[in-house]
């Protein structure tokens, strides 16, 4: 009988197990015995040698104090002797007790009848010596008769303890002799289950190898060669190699390599065709081998799909160009019938009609006129208007449905050309409708059936053609509006200058009335016959006076008007000044309610996120990072909505400084290239500016940050462009725009992108989320600045926006209304020289005669140096080039330099360059604990200084190493070497079993690139683990072959959030990894040396803090990540409690929040202040309004410093371990 290649290994699998399973149950039965053997010697013999030498070393103790009895001693020595033997008589007491019982394992410890005679031996021994030592213990009083009567008893007690100590020695050899003979036995029965083993294992293996040798010989008669041989050809076949060379034997037909050879030439006739395929070749389709070729009837589904995505595609691009082309020939300023001449024509080429009309609804009439046409032969005036129902036309109007007609007669109006006049076949009148109303009717003739691509077009595009004659009514509307208001203003002003003319001419009548008046009263006498003409004068004065009246009050009516209009206006502005307190006020107060809430959210998920004993893993730290990112994005938007209300408000200050293009440019670069590369986007950046300007870095800064996240954001492919050019010949001629190939902005969209909370998409299926403050704010920046920000794009191919600046420092600062410090002459530094790698030391003080001096000084010791006369400029050169120390100057022209030296400690990026003071003022320690490295009193000598910046260089030293890189089969040394070149100095290749704290003590690493291979993920997190802990300032970098799952990244994130996964881009993103982590990781390690929060650090150990607020949340969070660094807290509601719990003790530290009940956090600083016990106790104000007064406020009641809500877990830690360590010294 031929068995099969299963049934041979089931044979021989079969075999193997039979024997398997006659050695494990021997083994077990022997392993058995021995487990009872060195049993016994557990439950029995340890824990009876253990409770014999309690037993004995507690009797020795009661001998030993019994000899220390001293009656003539004072009694405290005497009574402490007594209260040892006591407790050394309870502990002998309940040690034979245990043994007779429960001492061994819950069970009495008797091997044996010898082992219970002993302890029977030992018992009434005992209770002799304990009567004998209870009558020493009674004798209480100190004559000599009691005296002698001790020491009698004491030497009756003796032999009693030499004999009971004798029992003890001998009972205890007996249980060392039982302990060994169970250790005997369990030998034996060890020994001789190794030998049966050994039998059996022979036995199992001469079986085995009998049977596979059988089945070997049965397996290569059906594989039709060797084995190696069908791998290789599989091997092939896996890599896509389809020529293979099979040589059969004579008739085989029904091996594996026959098959195989089958195989491979079907293999060979289905890759031709896929090539075809992939060549655009669809004409022909796969012979099936059978009805059951799978991959064949796939090919053939492949060919029909794409021959349904070609043909789809096709109709959508036909469908893209007739869309683009019409959107883009009514784009623009055009009357109602340009752009009905310009749409039908369009639309009658595109869909090859014969003749097409447009019709215009005039809704006051109730009809249709015809302003457009295709093609189309006036008949009489035929077709020129219709009403409502009337014809096809009417008809389509009213119903607001488009009607098709076919044509079978000849009454339809010919198609006319110039050689031929013949009769459509089919009609097409369709309505326009803008937000379900009409506006107007197109109708198209054909001598063909129009299909589903050109049906499918012209409903589409009517809607486009109503929104366009919508448009341009409304600019026709708008512009007859603005006619008549022009009118209207003309006639205005023409009646106010009639008006003035008429009050002219009635003062100037009145003055001449006065004075024929008076001329009158003095010819009265004379000329009698003149009274009737005096009298008739009278009367017309009468009648003037009347009508001047009249005219007065008519301007008196006016004048009551205006002045209650002005009244009016001016209530309007003490209500808008009113609504600008409140707003102001209601800013303040959602700052501290929305931060105090997200204080809570953000502090615990971080210590979620950063669990140290494993409390938070897998899928719940996955969560935390997702809260934590949500409370981090939350108070962005409402730092967006505080600096849009303070632009609003005119509280935004301009801080004006020389920008460099070039450094503007390197910047952006940096921080969008990685986020365009990772969306598939080219970054393109054209300095053609290439020259330094005046602005705001901050500000222009966040303008184009907000500018390029947008253009990243609404670009799905493509590319975005910044680019700086100078136009000399304009207001505003420095130019940065950012151009992308995004979704692009509509027209009617383009003016209410810019204001507050609004977008081109406002739906609620929109695509693209955000708040719509980033362009609003942007705006407001821009116009800060002296400048103006423009848009220019089309729907469907991007957009661009420009930012036009001044270049100046004049315009900007009479743009932005402000009076800046003046800038003192320094001489020219080293800026613009820099190389990477140069030592630059930045020196900020507004001596320019020091400057120069220090200049001079530091060219000749090799260094570069860097000039500020204000901390302003000071903090910009910090942040833009990262000098490797800082020499500050107290007294400068804009802010105190306590105020500079705090800014540069509190400010992430700038808290590891060592700051050294030198001022003319007074030593303070205060600023040695605030984080400055030295105190160097004005004047000082050129050794003095020099030796300031030896210690400045001696702070950042240390910092020197290279990469380290564990091997495990995906990236190794030699890449790794070459991709970094001398970026990243020595390149070190280990294995991932390295010891590293030595390692890292000999290489000095400070970059590990861990290769995660084929290895799990958790070998590797156990790589980072061991790493970490022997350096806990060393960076990590992974590096995967593929993209792990949710849970490995989570486990691979708390070690590092940078994990490489091997694409065509990996070596680019991994060069750019290993620069950014060599240039943060000295900054890292000085944070680290300065007020370190890495996790399983105790910076607080043993410090007592008092937190006061009357937030629960507030409290829990603050005090539970005080405590995991060893910190004692206690806590207080509000301020008169705080108060309250300082007169009974005094901590270390003070963590003070503002807004609370009964006494407010100003009210409980001023307290403490003003009594002299807590004068120079630490106090630190917690607060959650954000506006720039609450800062000076704070301090100014007597606060030593301040954290912002929601205060970061790290800052908190370093600010609580500063001050206590302040207070410590």
């Amino acid at each position: 009988m031929k068995l099969t290649v299963g049934k041979n290994m089931a044979l021989l699998v079969l075999a193997a197990l039979l024997g398997l399973a006659l050695l494990t149950a021997l083994e077990q039965y022997l392993m058995g015995k021995v487990y009872e053997g060195a049993n016994n010697a557990n439950i029995n013999a340890v824990p009876s040698l253990k409770i014999l030498g309690e037993l004995r070393r507690n009797f020795q103790e009661i001998s030993t104090q019994a000899g220390r009895l001293d009656y003539g001693a004072d009694m405290a020595e005497r009574n402490r002797v007594e209260e040892r033997l006591l407790v050394a008589l309870d502990n002998v007491s309940n040690a034979i007790r245990a043994y007779e019982t429960d001492g061994c394992a819950g069970t009495i410890c008797f091997a044996d009848e010898v082992d219970k005679a002993d302890l029977e031996k030992e018992k009434p021994v005992w209770r002799q010596y304990q009567v004998i030592l209870d009558k020493m213990l009674q004798e209480k009083g100190s004559s000599e008769q009691s005296v002698a009567k001790a020491h009698q008893l004491l030497l009756e007690l003796d032999p009693v303890s030499d004999k009971m100590l004798k029992l003890i020695d001998e009972h205890i050899d007996y249980n060392i002799v039982i302990a060994k003979r169970f250790s005997d036995e369990a030998e034996v029965i060890k020994r001789n289950a190794i030998v049966l083993t050994l039998i059996i294992c022979g036995l199992m293996l001469l079986v085995i190898a009998v049977i596979g040798y059988w089945t070997t010989r049965s397996i290569l008669g059906q594989l039709g060669g060797e084995p190696s041989q069908a791998a290789e050809i599989a091997a092939r076949l896996a890599e896509g190699d389809l020529a293979s060379d099979i040589q059969l034997k004579a008739g085989d037909q029904s091996s594996l390599m026959a098959r195989i050879k089958l195989l491979t030439e079907s293999l060979e006739h289905l890759a031709n065709r896929a090539y075809a395929i992939g060549q655009g070749d669809l004409s022909q389709e796969v012979k099936l081998a059978s009805s059951k070729d799978r991959l064949g009837i796939a090919i053939n589904e492949m060919i029909r799909m794409l021959r349904i995505a070609r043909a789809e595609d096709e109709r959508r691009n036909w469908l893209k160009d007739g869309y683009s082309e019409v959107s883009a020939a009514l784009t623009g300023d055009l009357t109602t019938e340009q752009l009905a001449d310009a749409a039908i024509g369009l639309i009658g080429r595109y869909l090859d009609a014969g003749r097409g009309v447009f019709y215009l609804y005039r809704d006051a009439e109730q009809r249709l006129d015809l302003i457009g046409s295709y093609m189309y032969t006036e008949r009489n005036n035929l077709g020129a208007s219709f009403a409502l129902g009337q014809g096809a036309v009417g008809q389509v109007a009213r119903e607001r449905k488009p009607i098709i007609l076919e044509v079978s007669d000849d009454a339809a109006a010919p198609i006319v050309t110039g050689t031929m006049l013949a009769l459509p076949r089919f009609t097409y009148t369709y309505p326009l409708l803008h937000e379900k109303e009409l506006v107007g009717v197109i109708e198209l003739s054909s001598f063909e059936h129009f299909d589903e691509r050109k049906l499918e077009y012209l409903s589409n595009i009517t809607g486009m053609l109503a929104s366009f004659l919508f448009a341009a009514e409304q600019r026709v509307h708008i512009r007859k509006l603005l006619a008549a208001s022009e009118e209207s203003e003309r006639e205005m002003r023409a009646q106010s200058e009639q008006l003035r003319e008429s009050n002219a001419r009635m003062e100037e009548q009145q003055q001449q009335l006065q004075q024929q008046a008076e001329e009158l009263q003095q010819t009265n006498a004379q000329m009698e016959e003149a009274q009737q003409l005096l009298r008739q004068q009278t009367e017309e004065l009468q009648q003037t006076n009347a009508q001047m009246e009249e005219s007065q009050q008519q301007l008196e009516q006016q004048n009551q008007e205006l002045e209650e209009a002005k009244r009016q206006q001016e209530a309007k502005a003490r209500q808008l000044d009113q609504a600008s307190k409140y707003k102001s006020e209601f800013l303040a107060n959602m700052s501290h309610e929305l931060r105090t809430p997200l204080n809570s959210i953000i502090l615990l998920s971080k210590m979620m996120v950063s669990s140290e004993n494993g409390e938070v893993r897998g899928e719940a730290q996955k969560w935390a990072q997702v809260i934590h990112r949500s409370g981090e994005d939350l108070l962005r938007l409402i730092n967006d909505v505080l600096d849009l209300s303070k632009v609003e408000a005119g509280r935004m200050d301009v801080h004006l400084a020389t920008l460099s293009s070039h450094d503007l440019c390197f910047e952006l670069q940096g921080m969008f290239e990685h986020l365009a590369r990772d969306k598939g986007l080219d970054f393109v950046i054209d300095d053609q500016l290439r020259r330094d300007f005046v602005s705001d870095p901050d500000k222009l800064s966040q303008i184009l940050r907000n500018l390029l996240t947008n253009a990243i954001k609404f670009t799905r492919q493509g590319s975005v462009t910044f680019r700086l050019s100078h136009h000399p010949d304009t207001a505003l001629p420095i130019r940065l725009s950012v151009r992308d190939t995004g979704i692009g902005i509509s027209e009617d969209k383009k003016g209410v992108i810019f204001e507050a909370f609004q977008q081109a998409d406002g739906s609620t299926s929109r695509e693209f989320g955000g708040t719509g403050l980033g362009l609003t704010i942007s705006l407001r920046f821009a116009q800060m600045l002296g400048g103006t920000i423009e848009l220019e794009s089309k729907p469907g191919e991007g957009s661009e926006f420009i930012v036009w600046l001044p270049e100046s420092a004049a315009a900007s600062r009479e743009a932005a209304s402000l009076t800046p410090p003046p800038r003192l002459e320094m001489a020219r530094d080293d800026r613009d020289a820099l190389q990477p790698g140069d030592r630059a030391v930045l020196l900020i003080d507004d001596d320019p005669v020091f400057g120069q001096m220090l200049l001079t000084m530091n060219r000749r010791l090799g260094y570069k140096t860097l000039l500020a006369g204000t901390g302003g400029e000071g903090l910009e050169l910090a942040e833009r080039h990262q000098p490797v120390g800082i020499l500050l100057d107290l007294g400068l022209p804009d802010m105190d330099g306590t105020q500079v030296l705090h800014e540069l400690k509190t400010r992430q990026a700038l808290a590891a360059i060592p700051v050294y003071i030198v001022s003319a003022r007074d030593r303070d320690e205060a600023l040695l604990q605030q984080g400055a490295i030295g105190f160097l009193r004005k004047p000082a000598s050129d050794k003095l200084l020099a030796a300031a910046e030896a210690e400045l260089l001696r702070a950042v030293g240390g910092q020197g190493g290279g990469i380290l890189v564990v091997e495990r089969g995906g990236i190794g040394r030699d890449e790794v070497a070459e991709l970094v070149g001398e970026t990243g100095g020595a390149v070190l290749g280990v294995g991932p079993d390295a010891d590293w704290p030595a390692l890292l003590r000999e290489s000095r690493c400070r970059l590990a690139i861990i290769d995660l291979g084929a290895a799990p993920v958790a070998d590797s997190v156990a790589v980072a683990a061991a790493l970490r802990e022997a350096d806990p300032a060393i960076s990590l970098v992974f590096y995967a072959g593929q993209s792990p799952d949710d849970e490995d990244e989570a486990a691979l994130r708390a070690y590092s959030d940078c994990i490489i996964v091997k694409t065509p881009h990996a070596g680019q993103r991994l060069l750019e990894n290993v620069e950014r982590f060599l240039r943060d990781v000295p900054r890292q390690q000085a944070a680290l040396k300065a007020a370190p929060a890495a996790a399983g650090s105790r910076l607080l150990e043993g410090r007592s803090i008092l937190v006061v607020d009357d937030d629960p949340r507030n409290l829990f969070v603050v005090t539970a990540a005080l405590e995991r660094h060893g910190a004692k807290l206690s806590s207080a509601v509000n301020g008169r409690r705080a108060l309250e719990f300082l007169e009974q003790q005094r901590p270390d530290l003070v963590l003070m929040d503002i807004m609370m009940p009964e006494m407010d956090g100003y009210q409980a600083i001023a307290a403490i202040r003003a009594n002299q016990a807590w004068v120079d106790l630490p106090v630190v104000a917690i607060t959650a309004k954000a506006l720039p007064a609450e800062r000076e406020r704070i301090l100014a009641t007597g606060a030593d410093d301040y954290l912002s809500k929601p205060v970061d877990y790290d800052v908190l830690v370093a600010k609580a371990a500063q001050w206590c360590e302040g207070r410590g010294k």
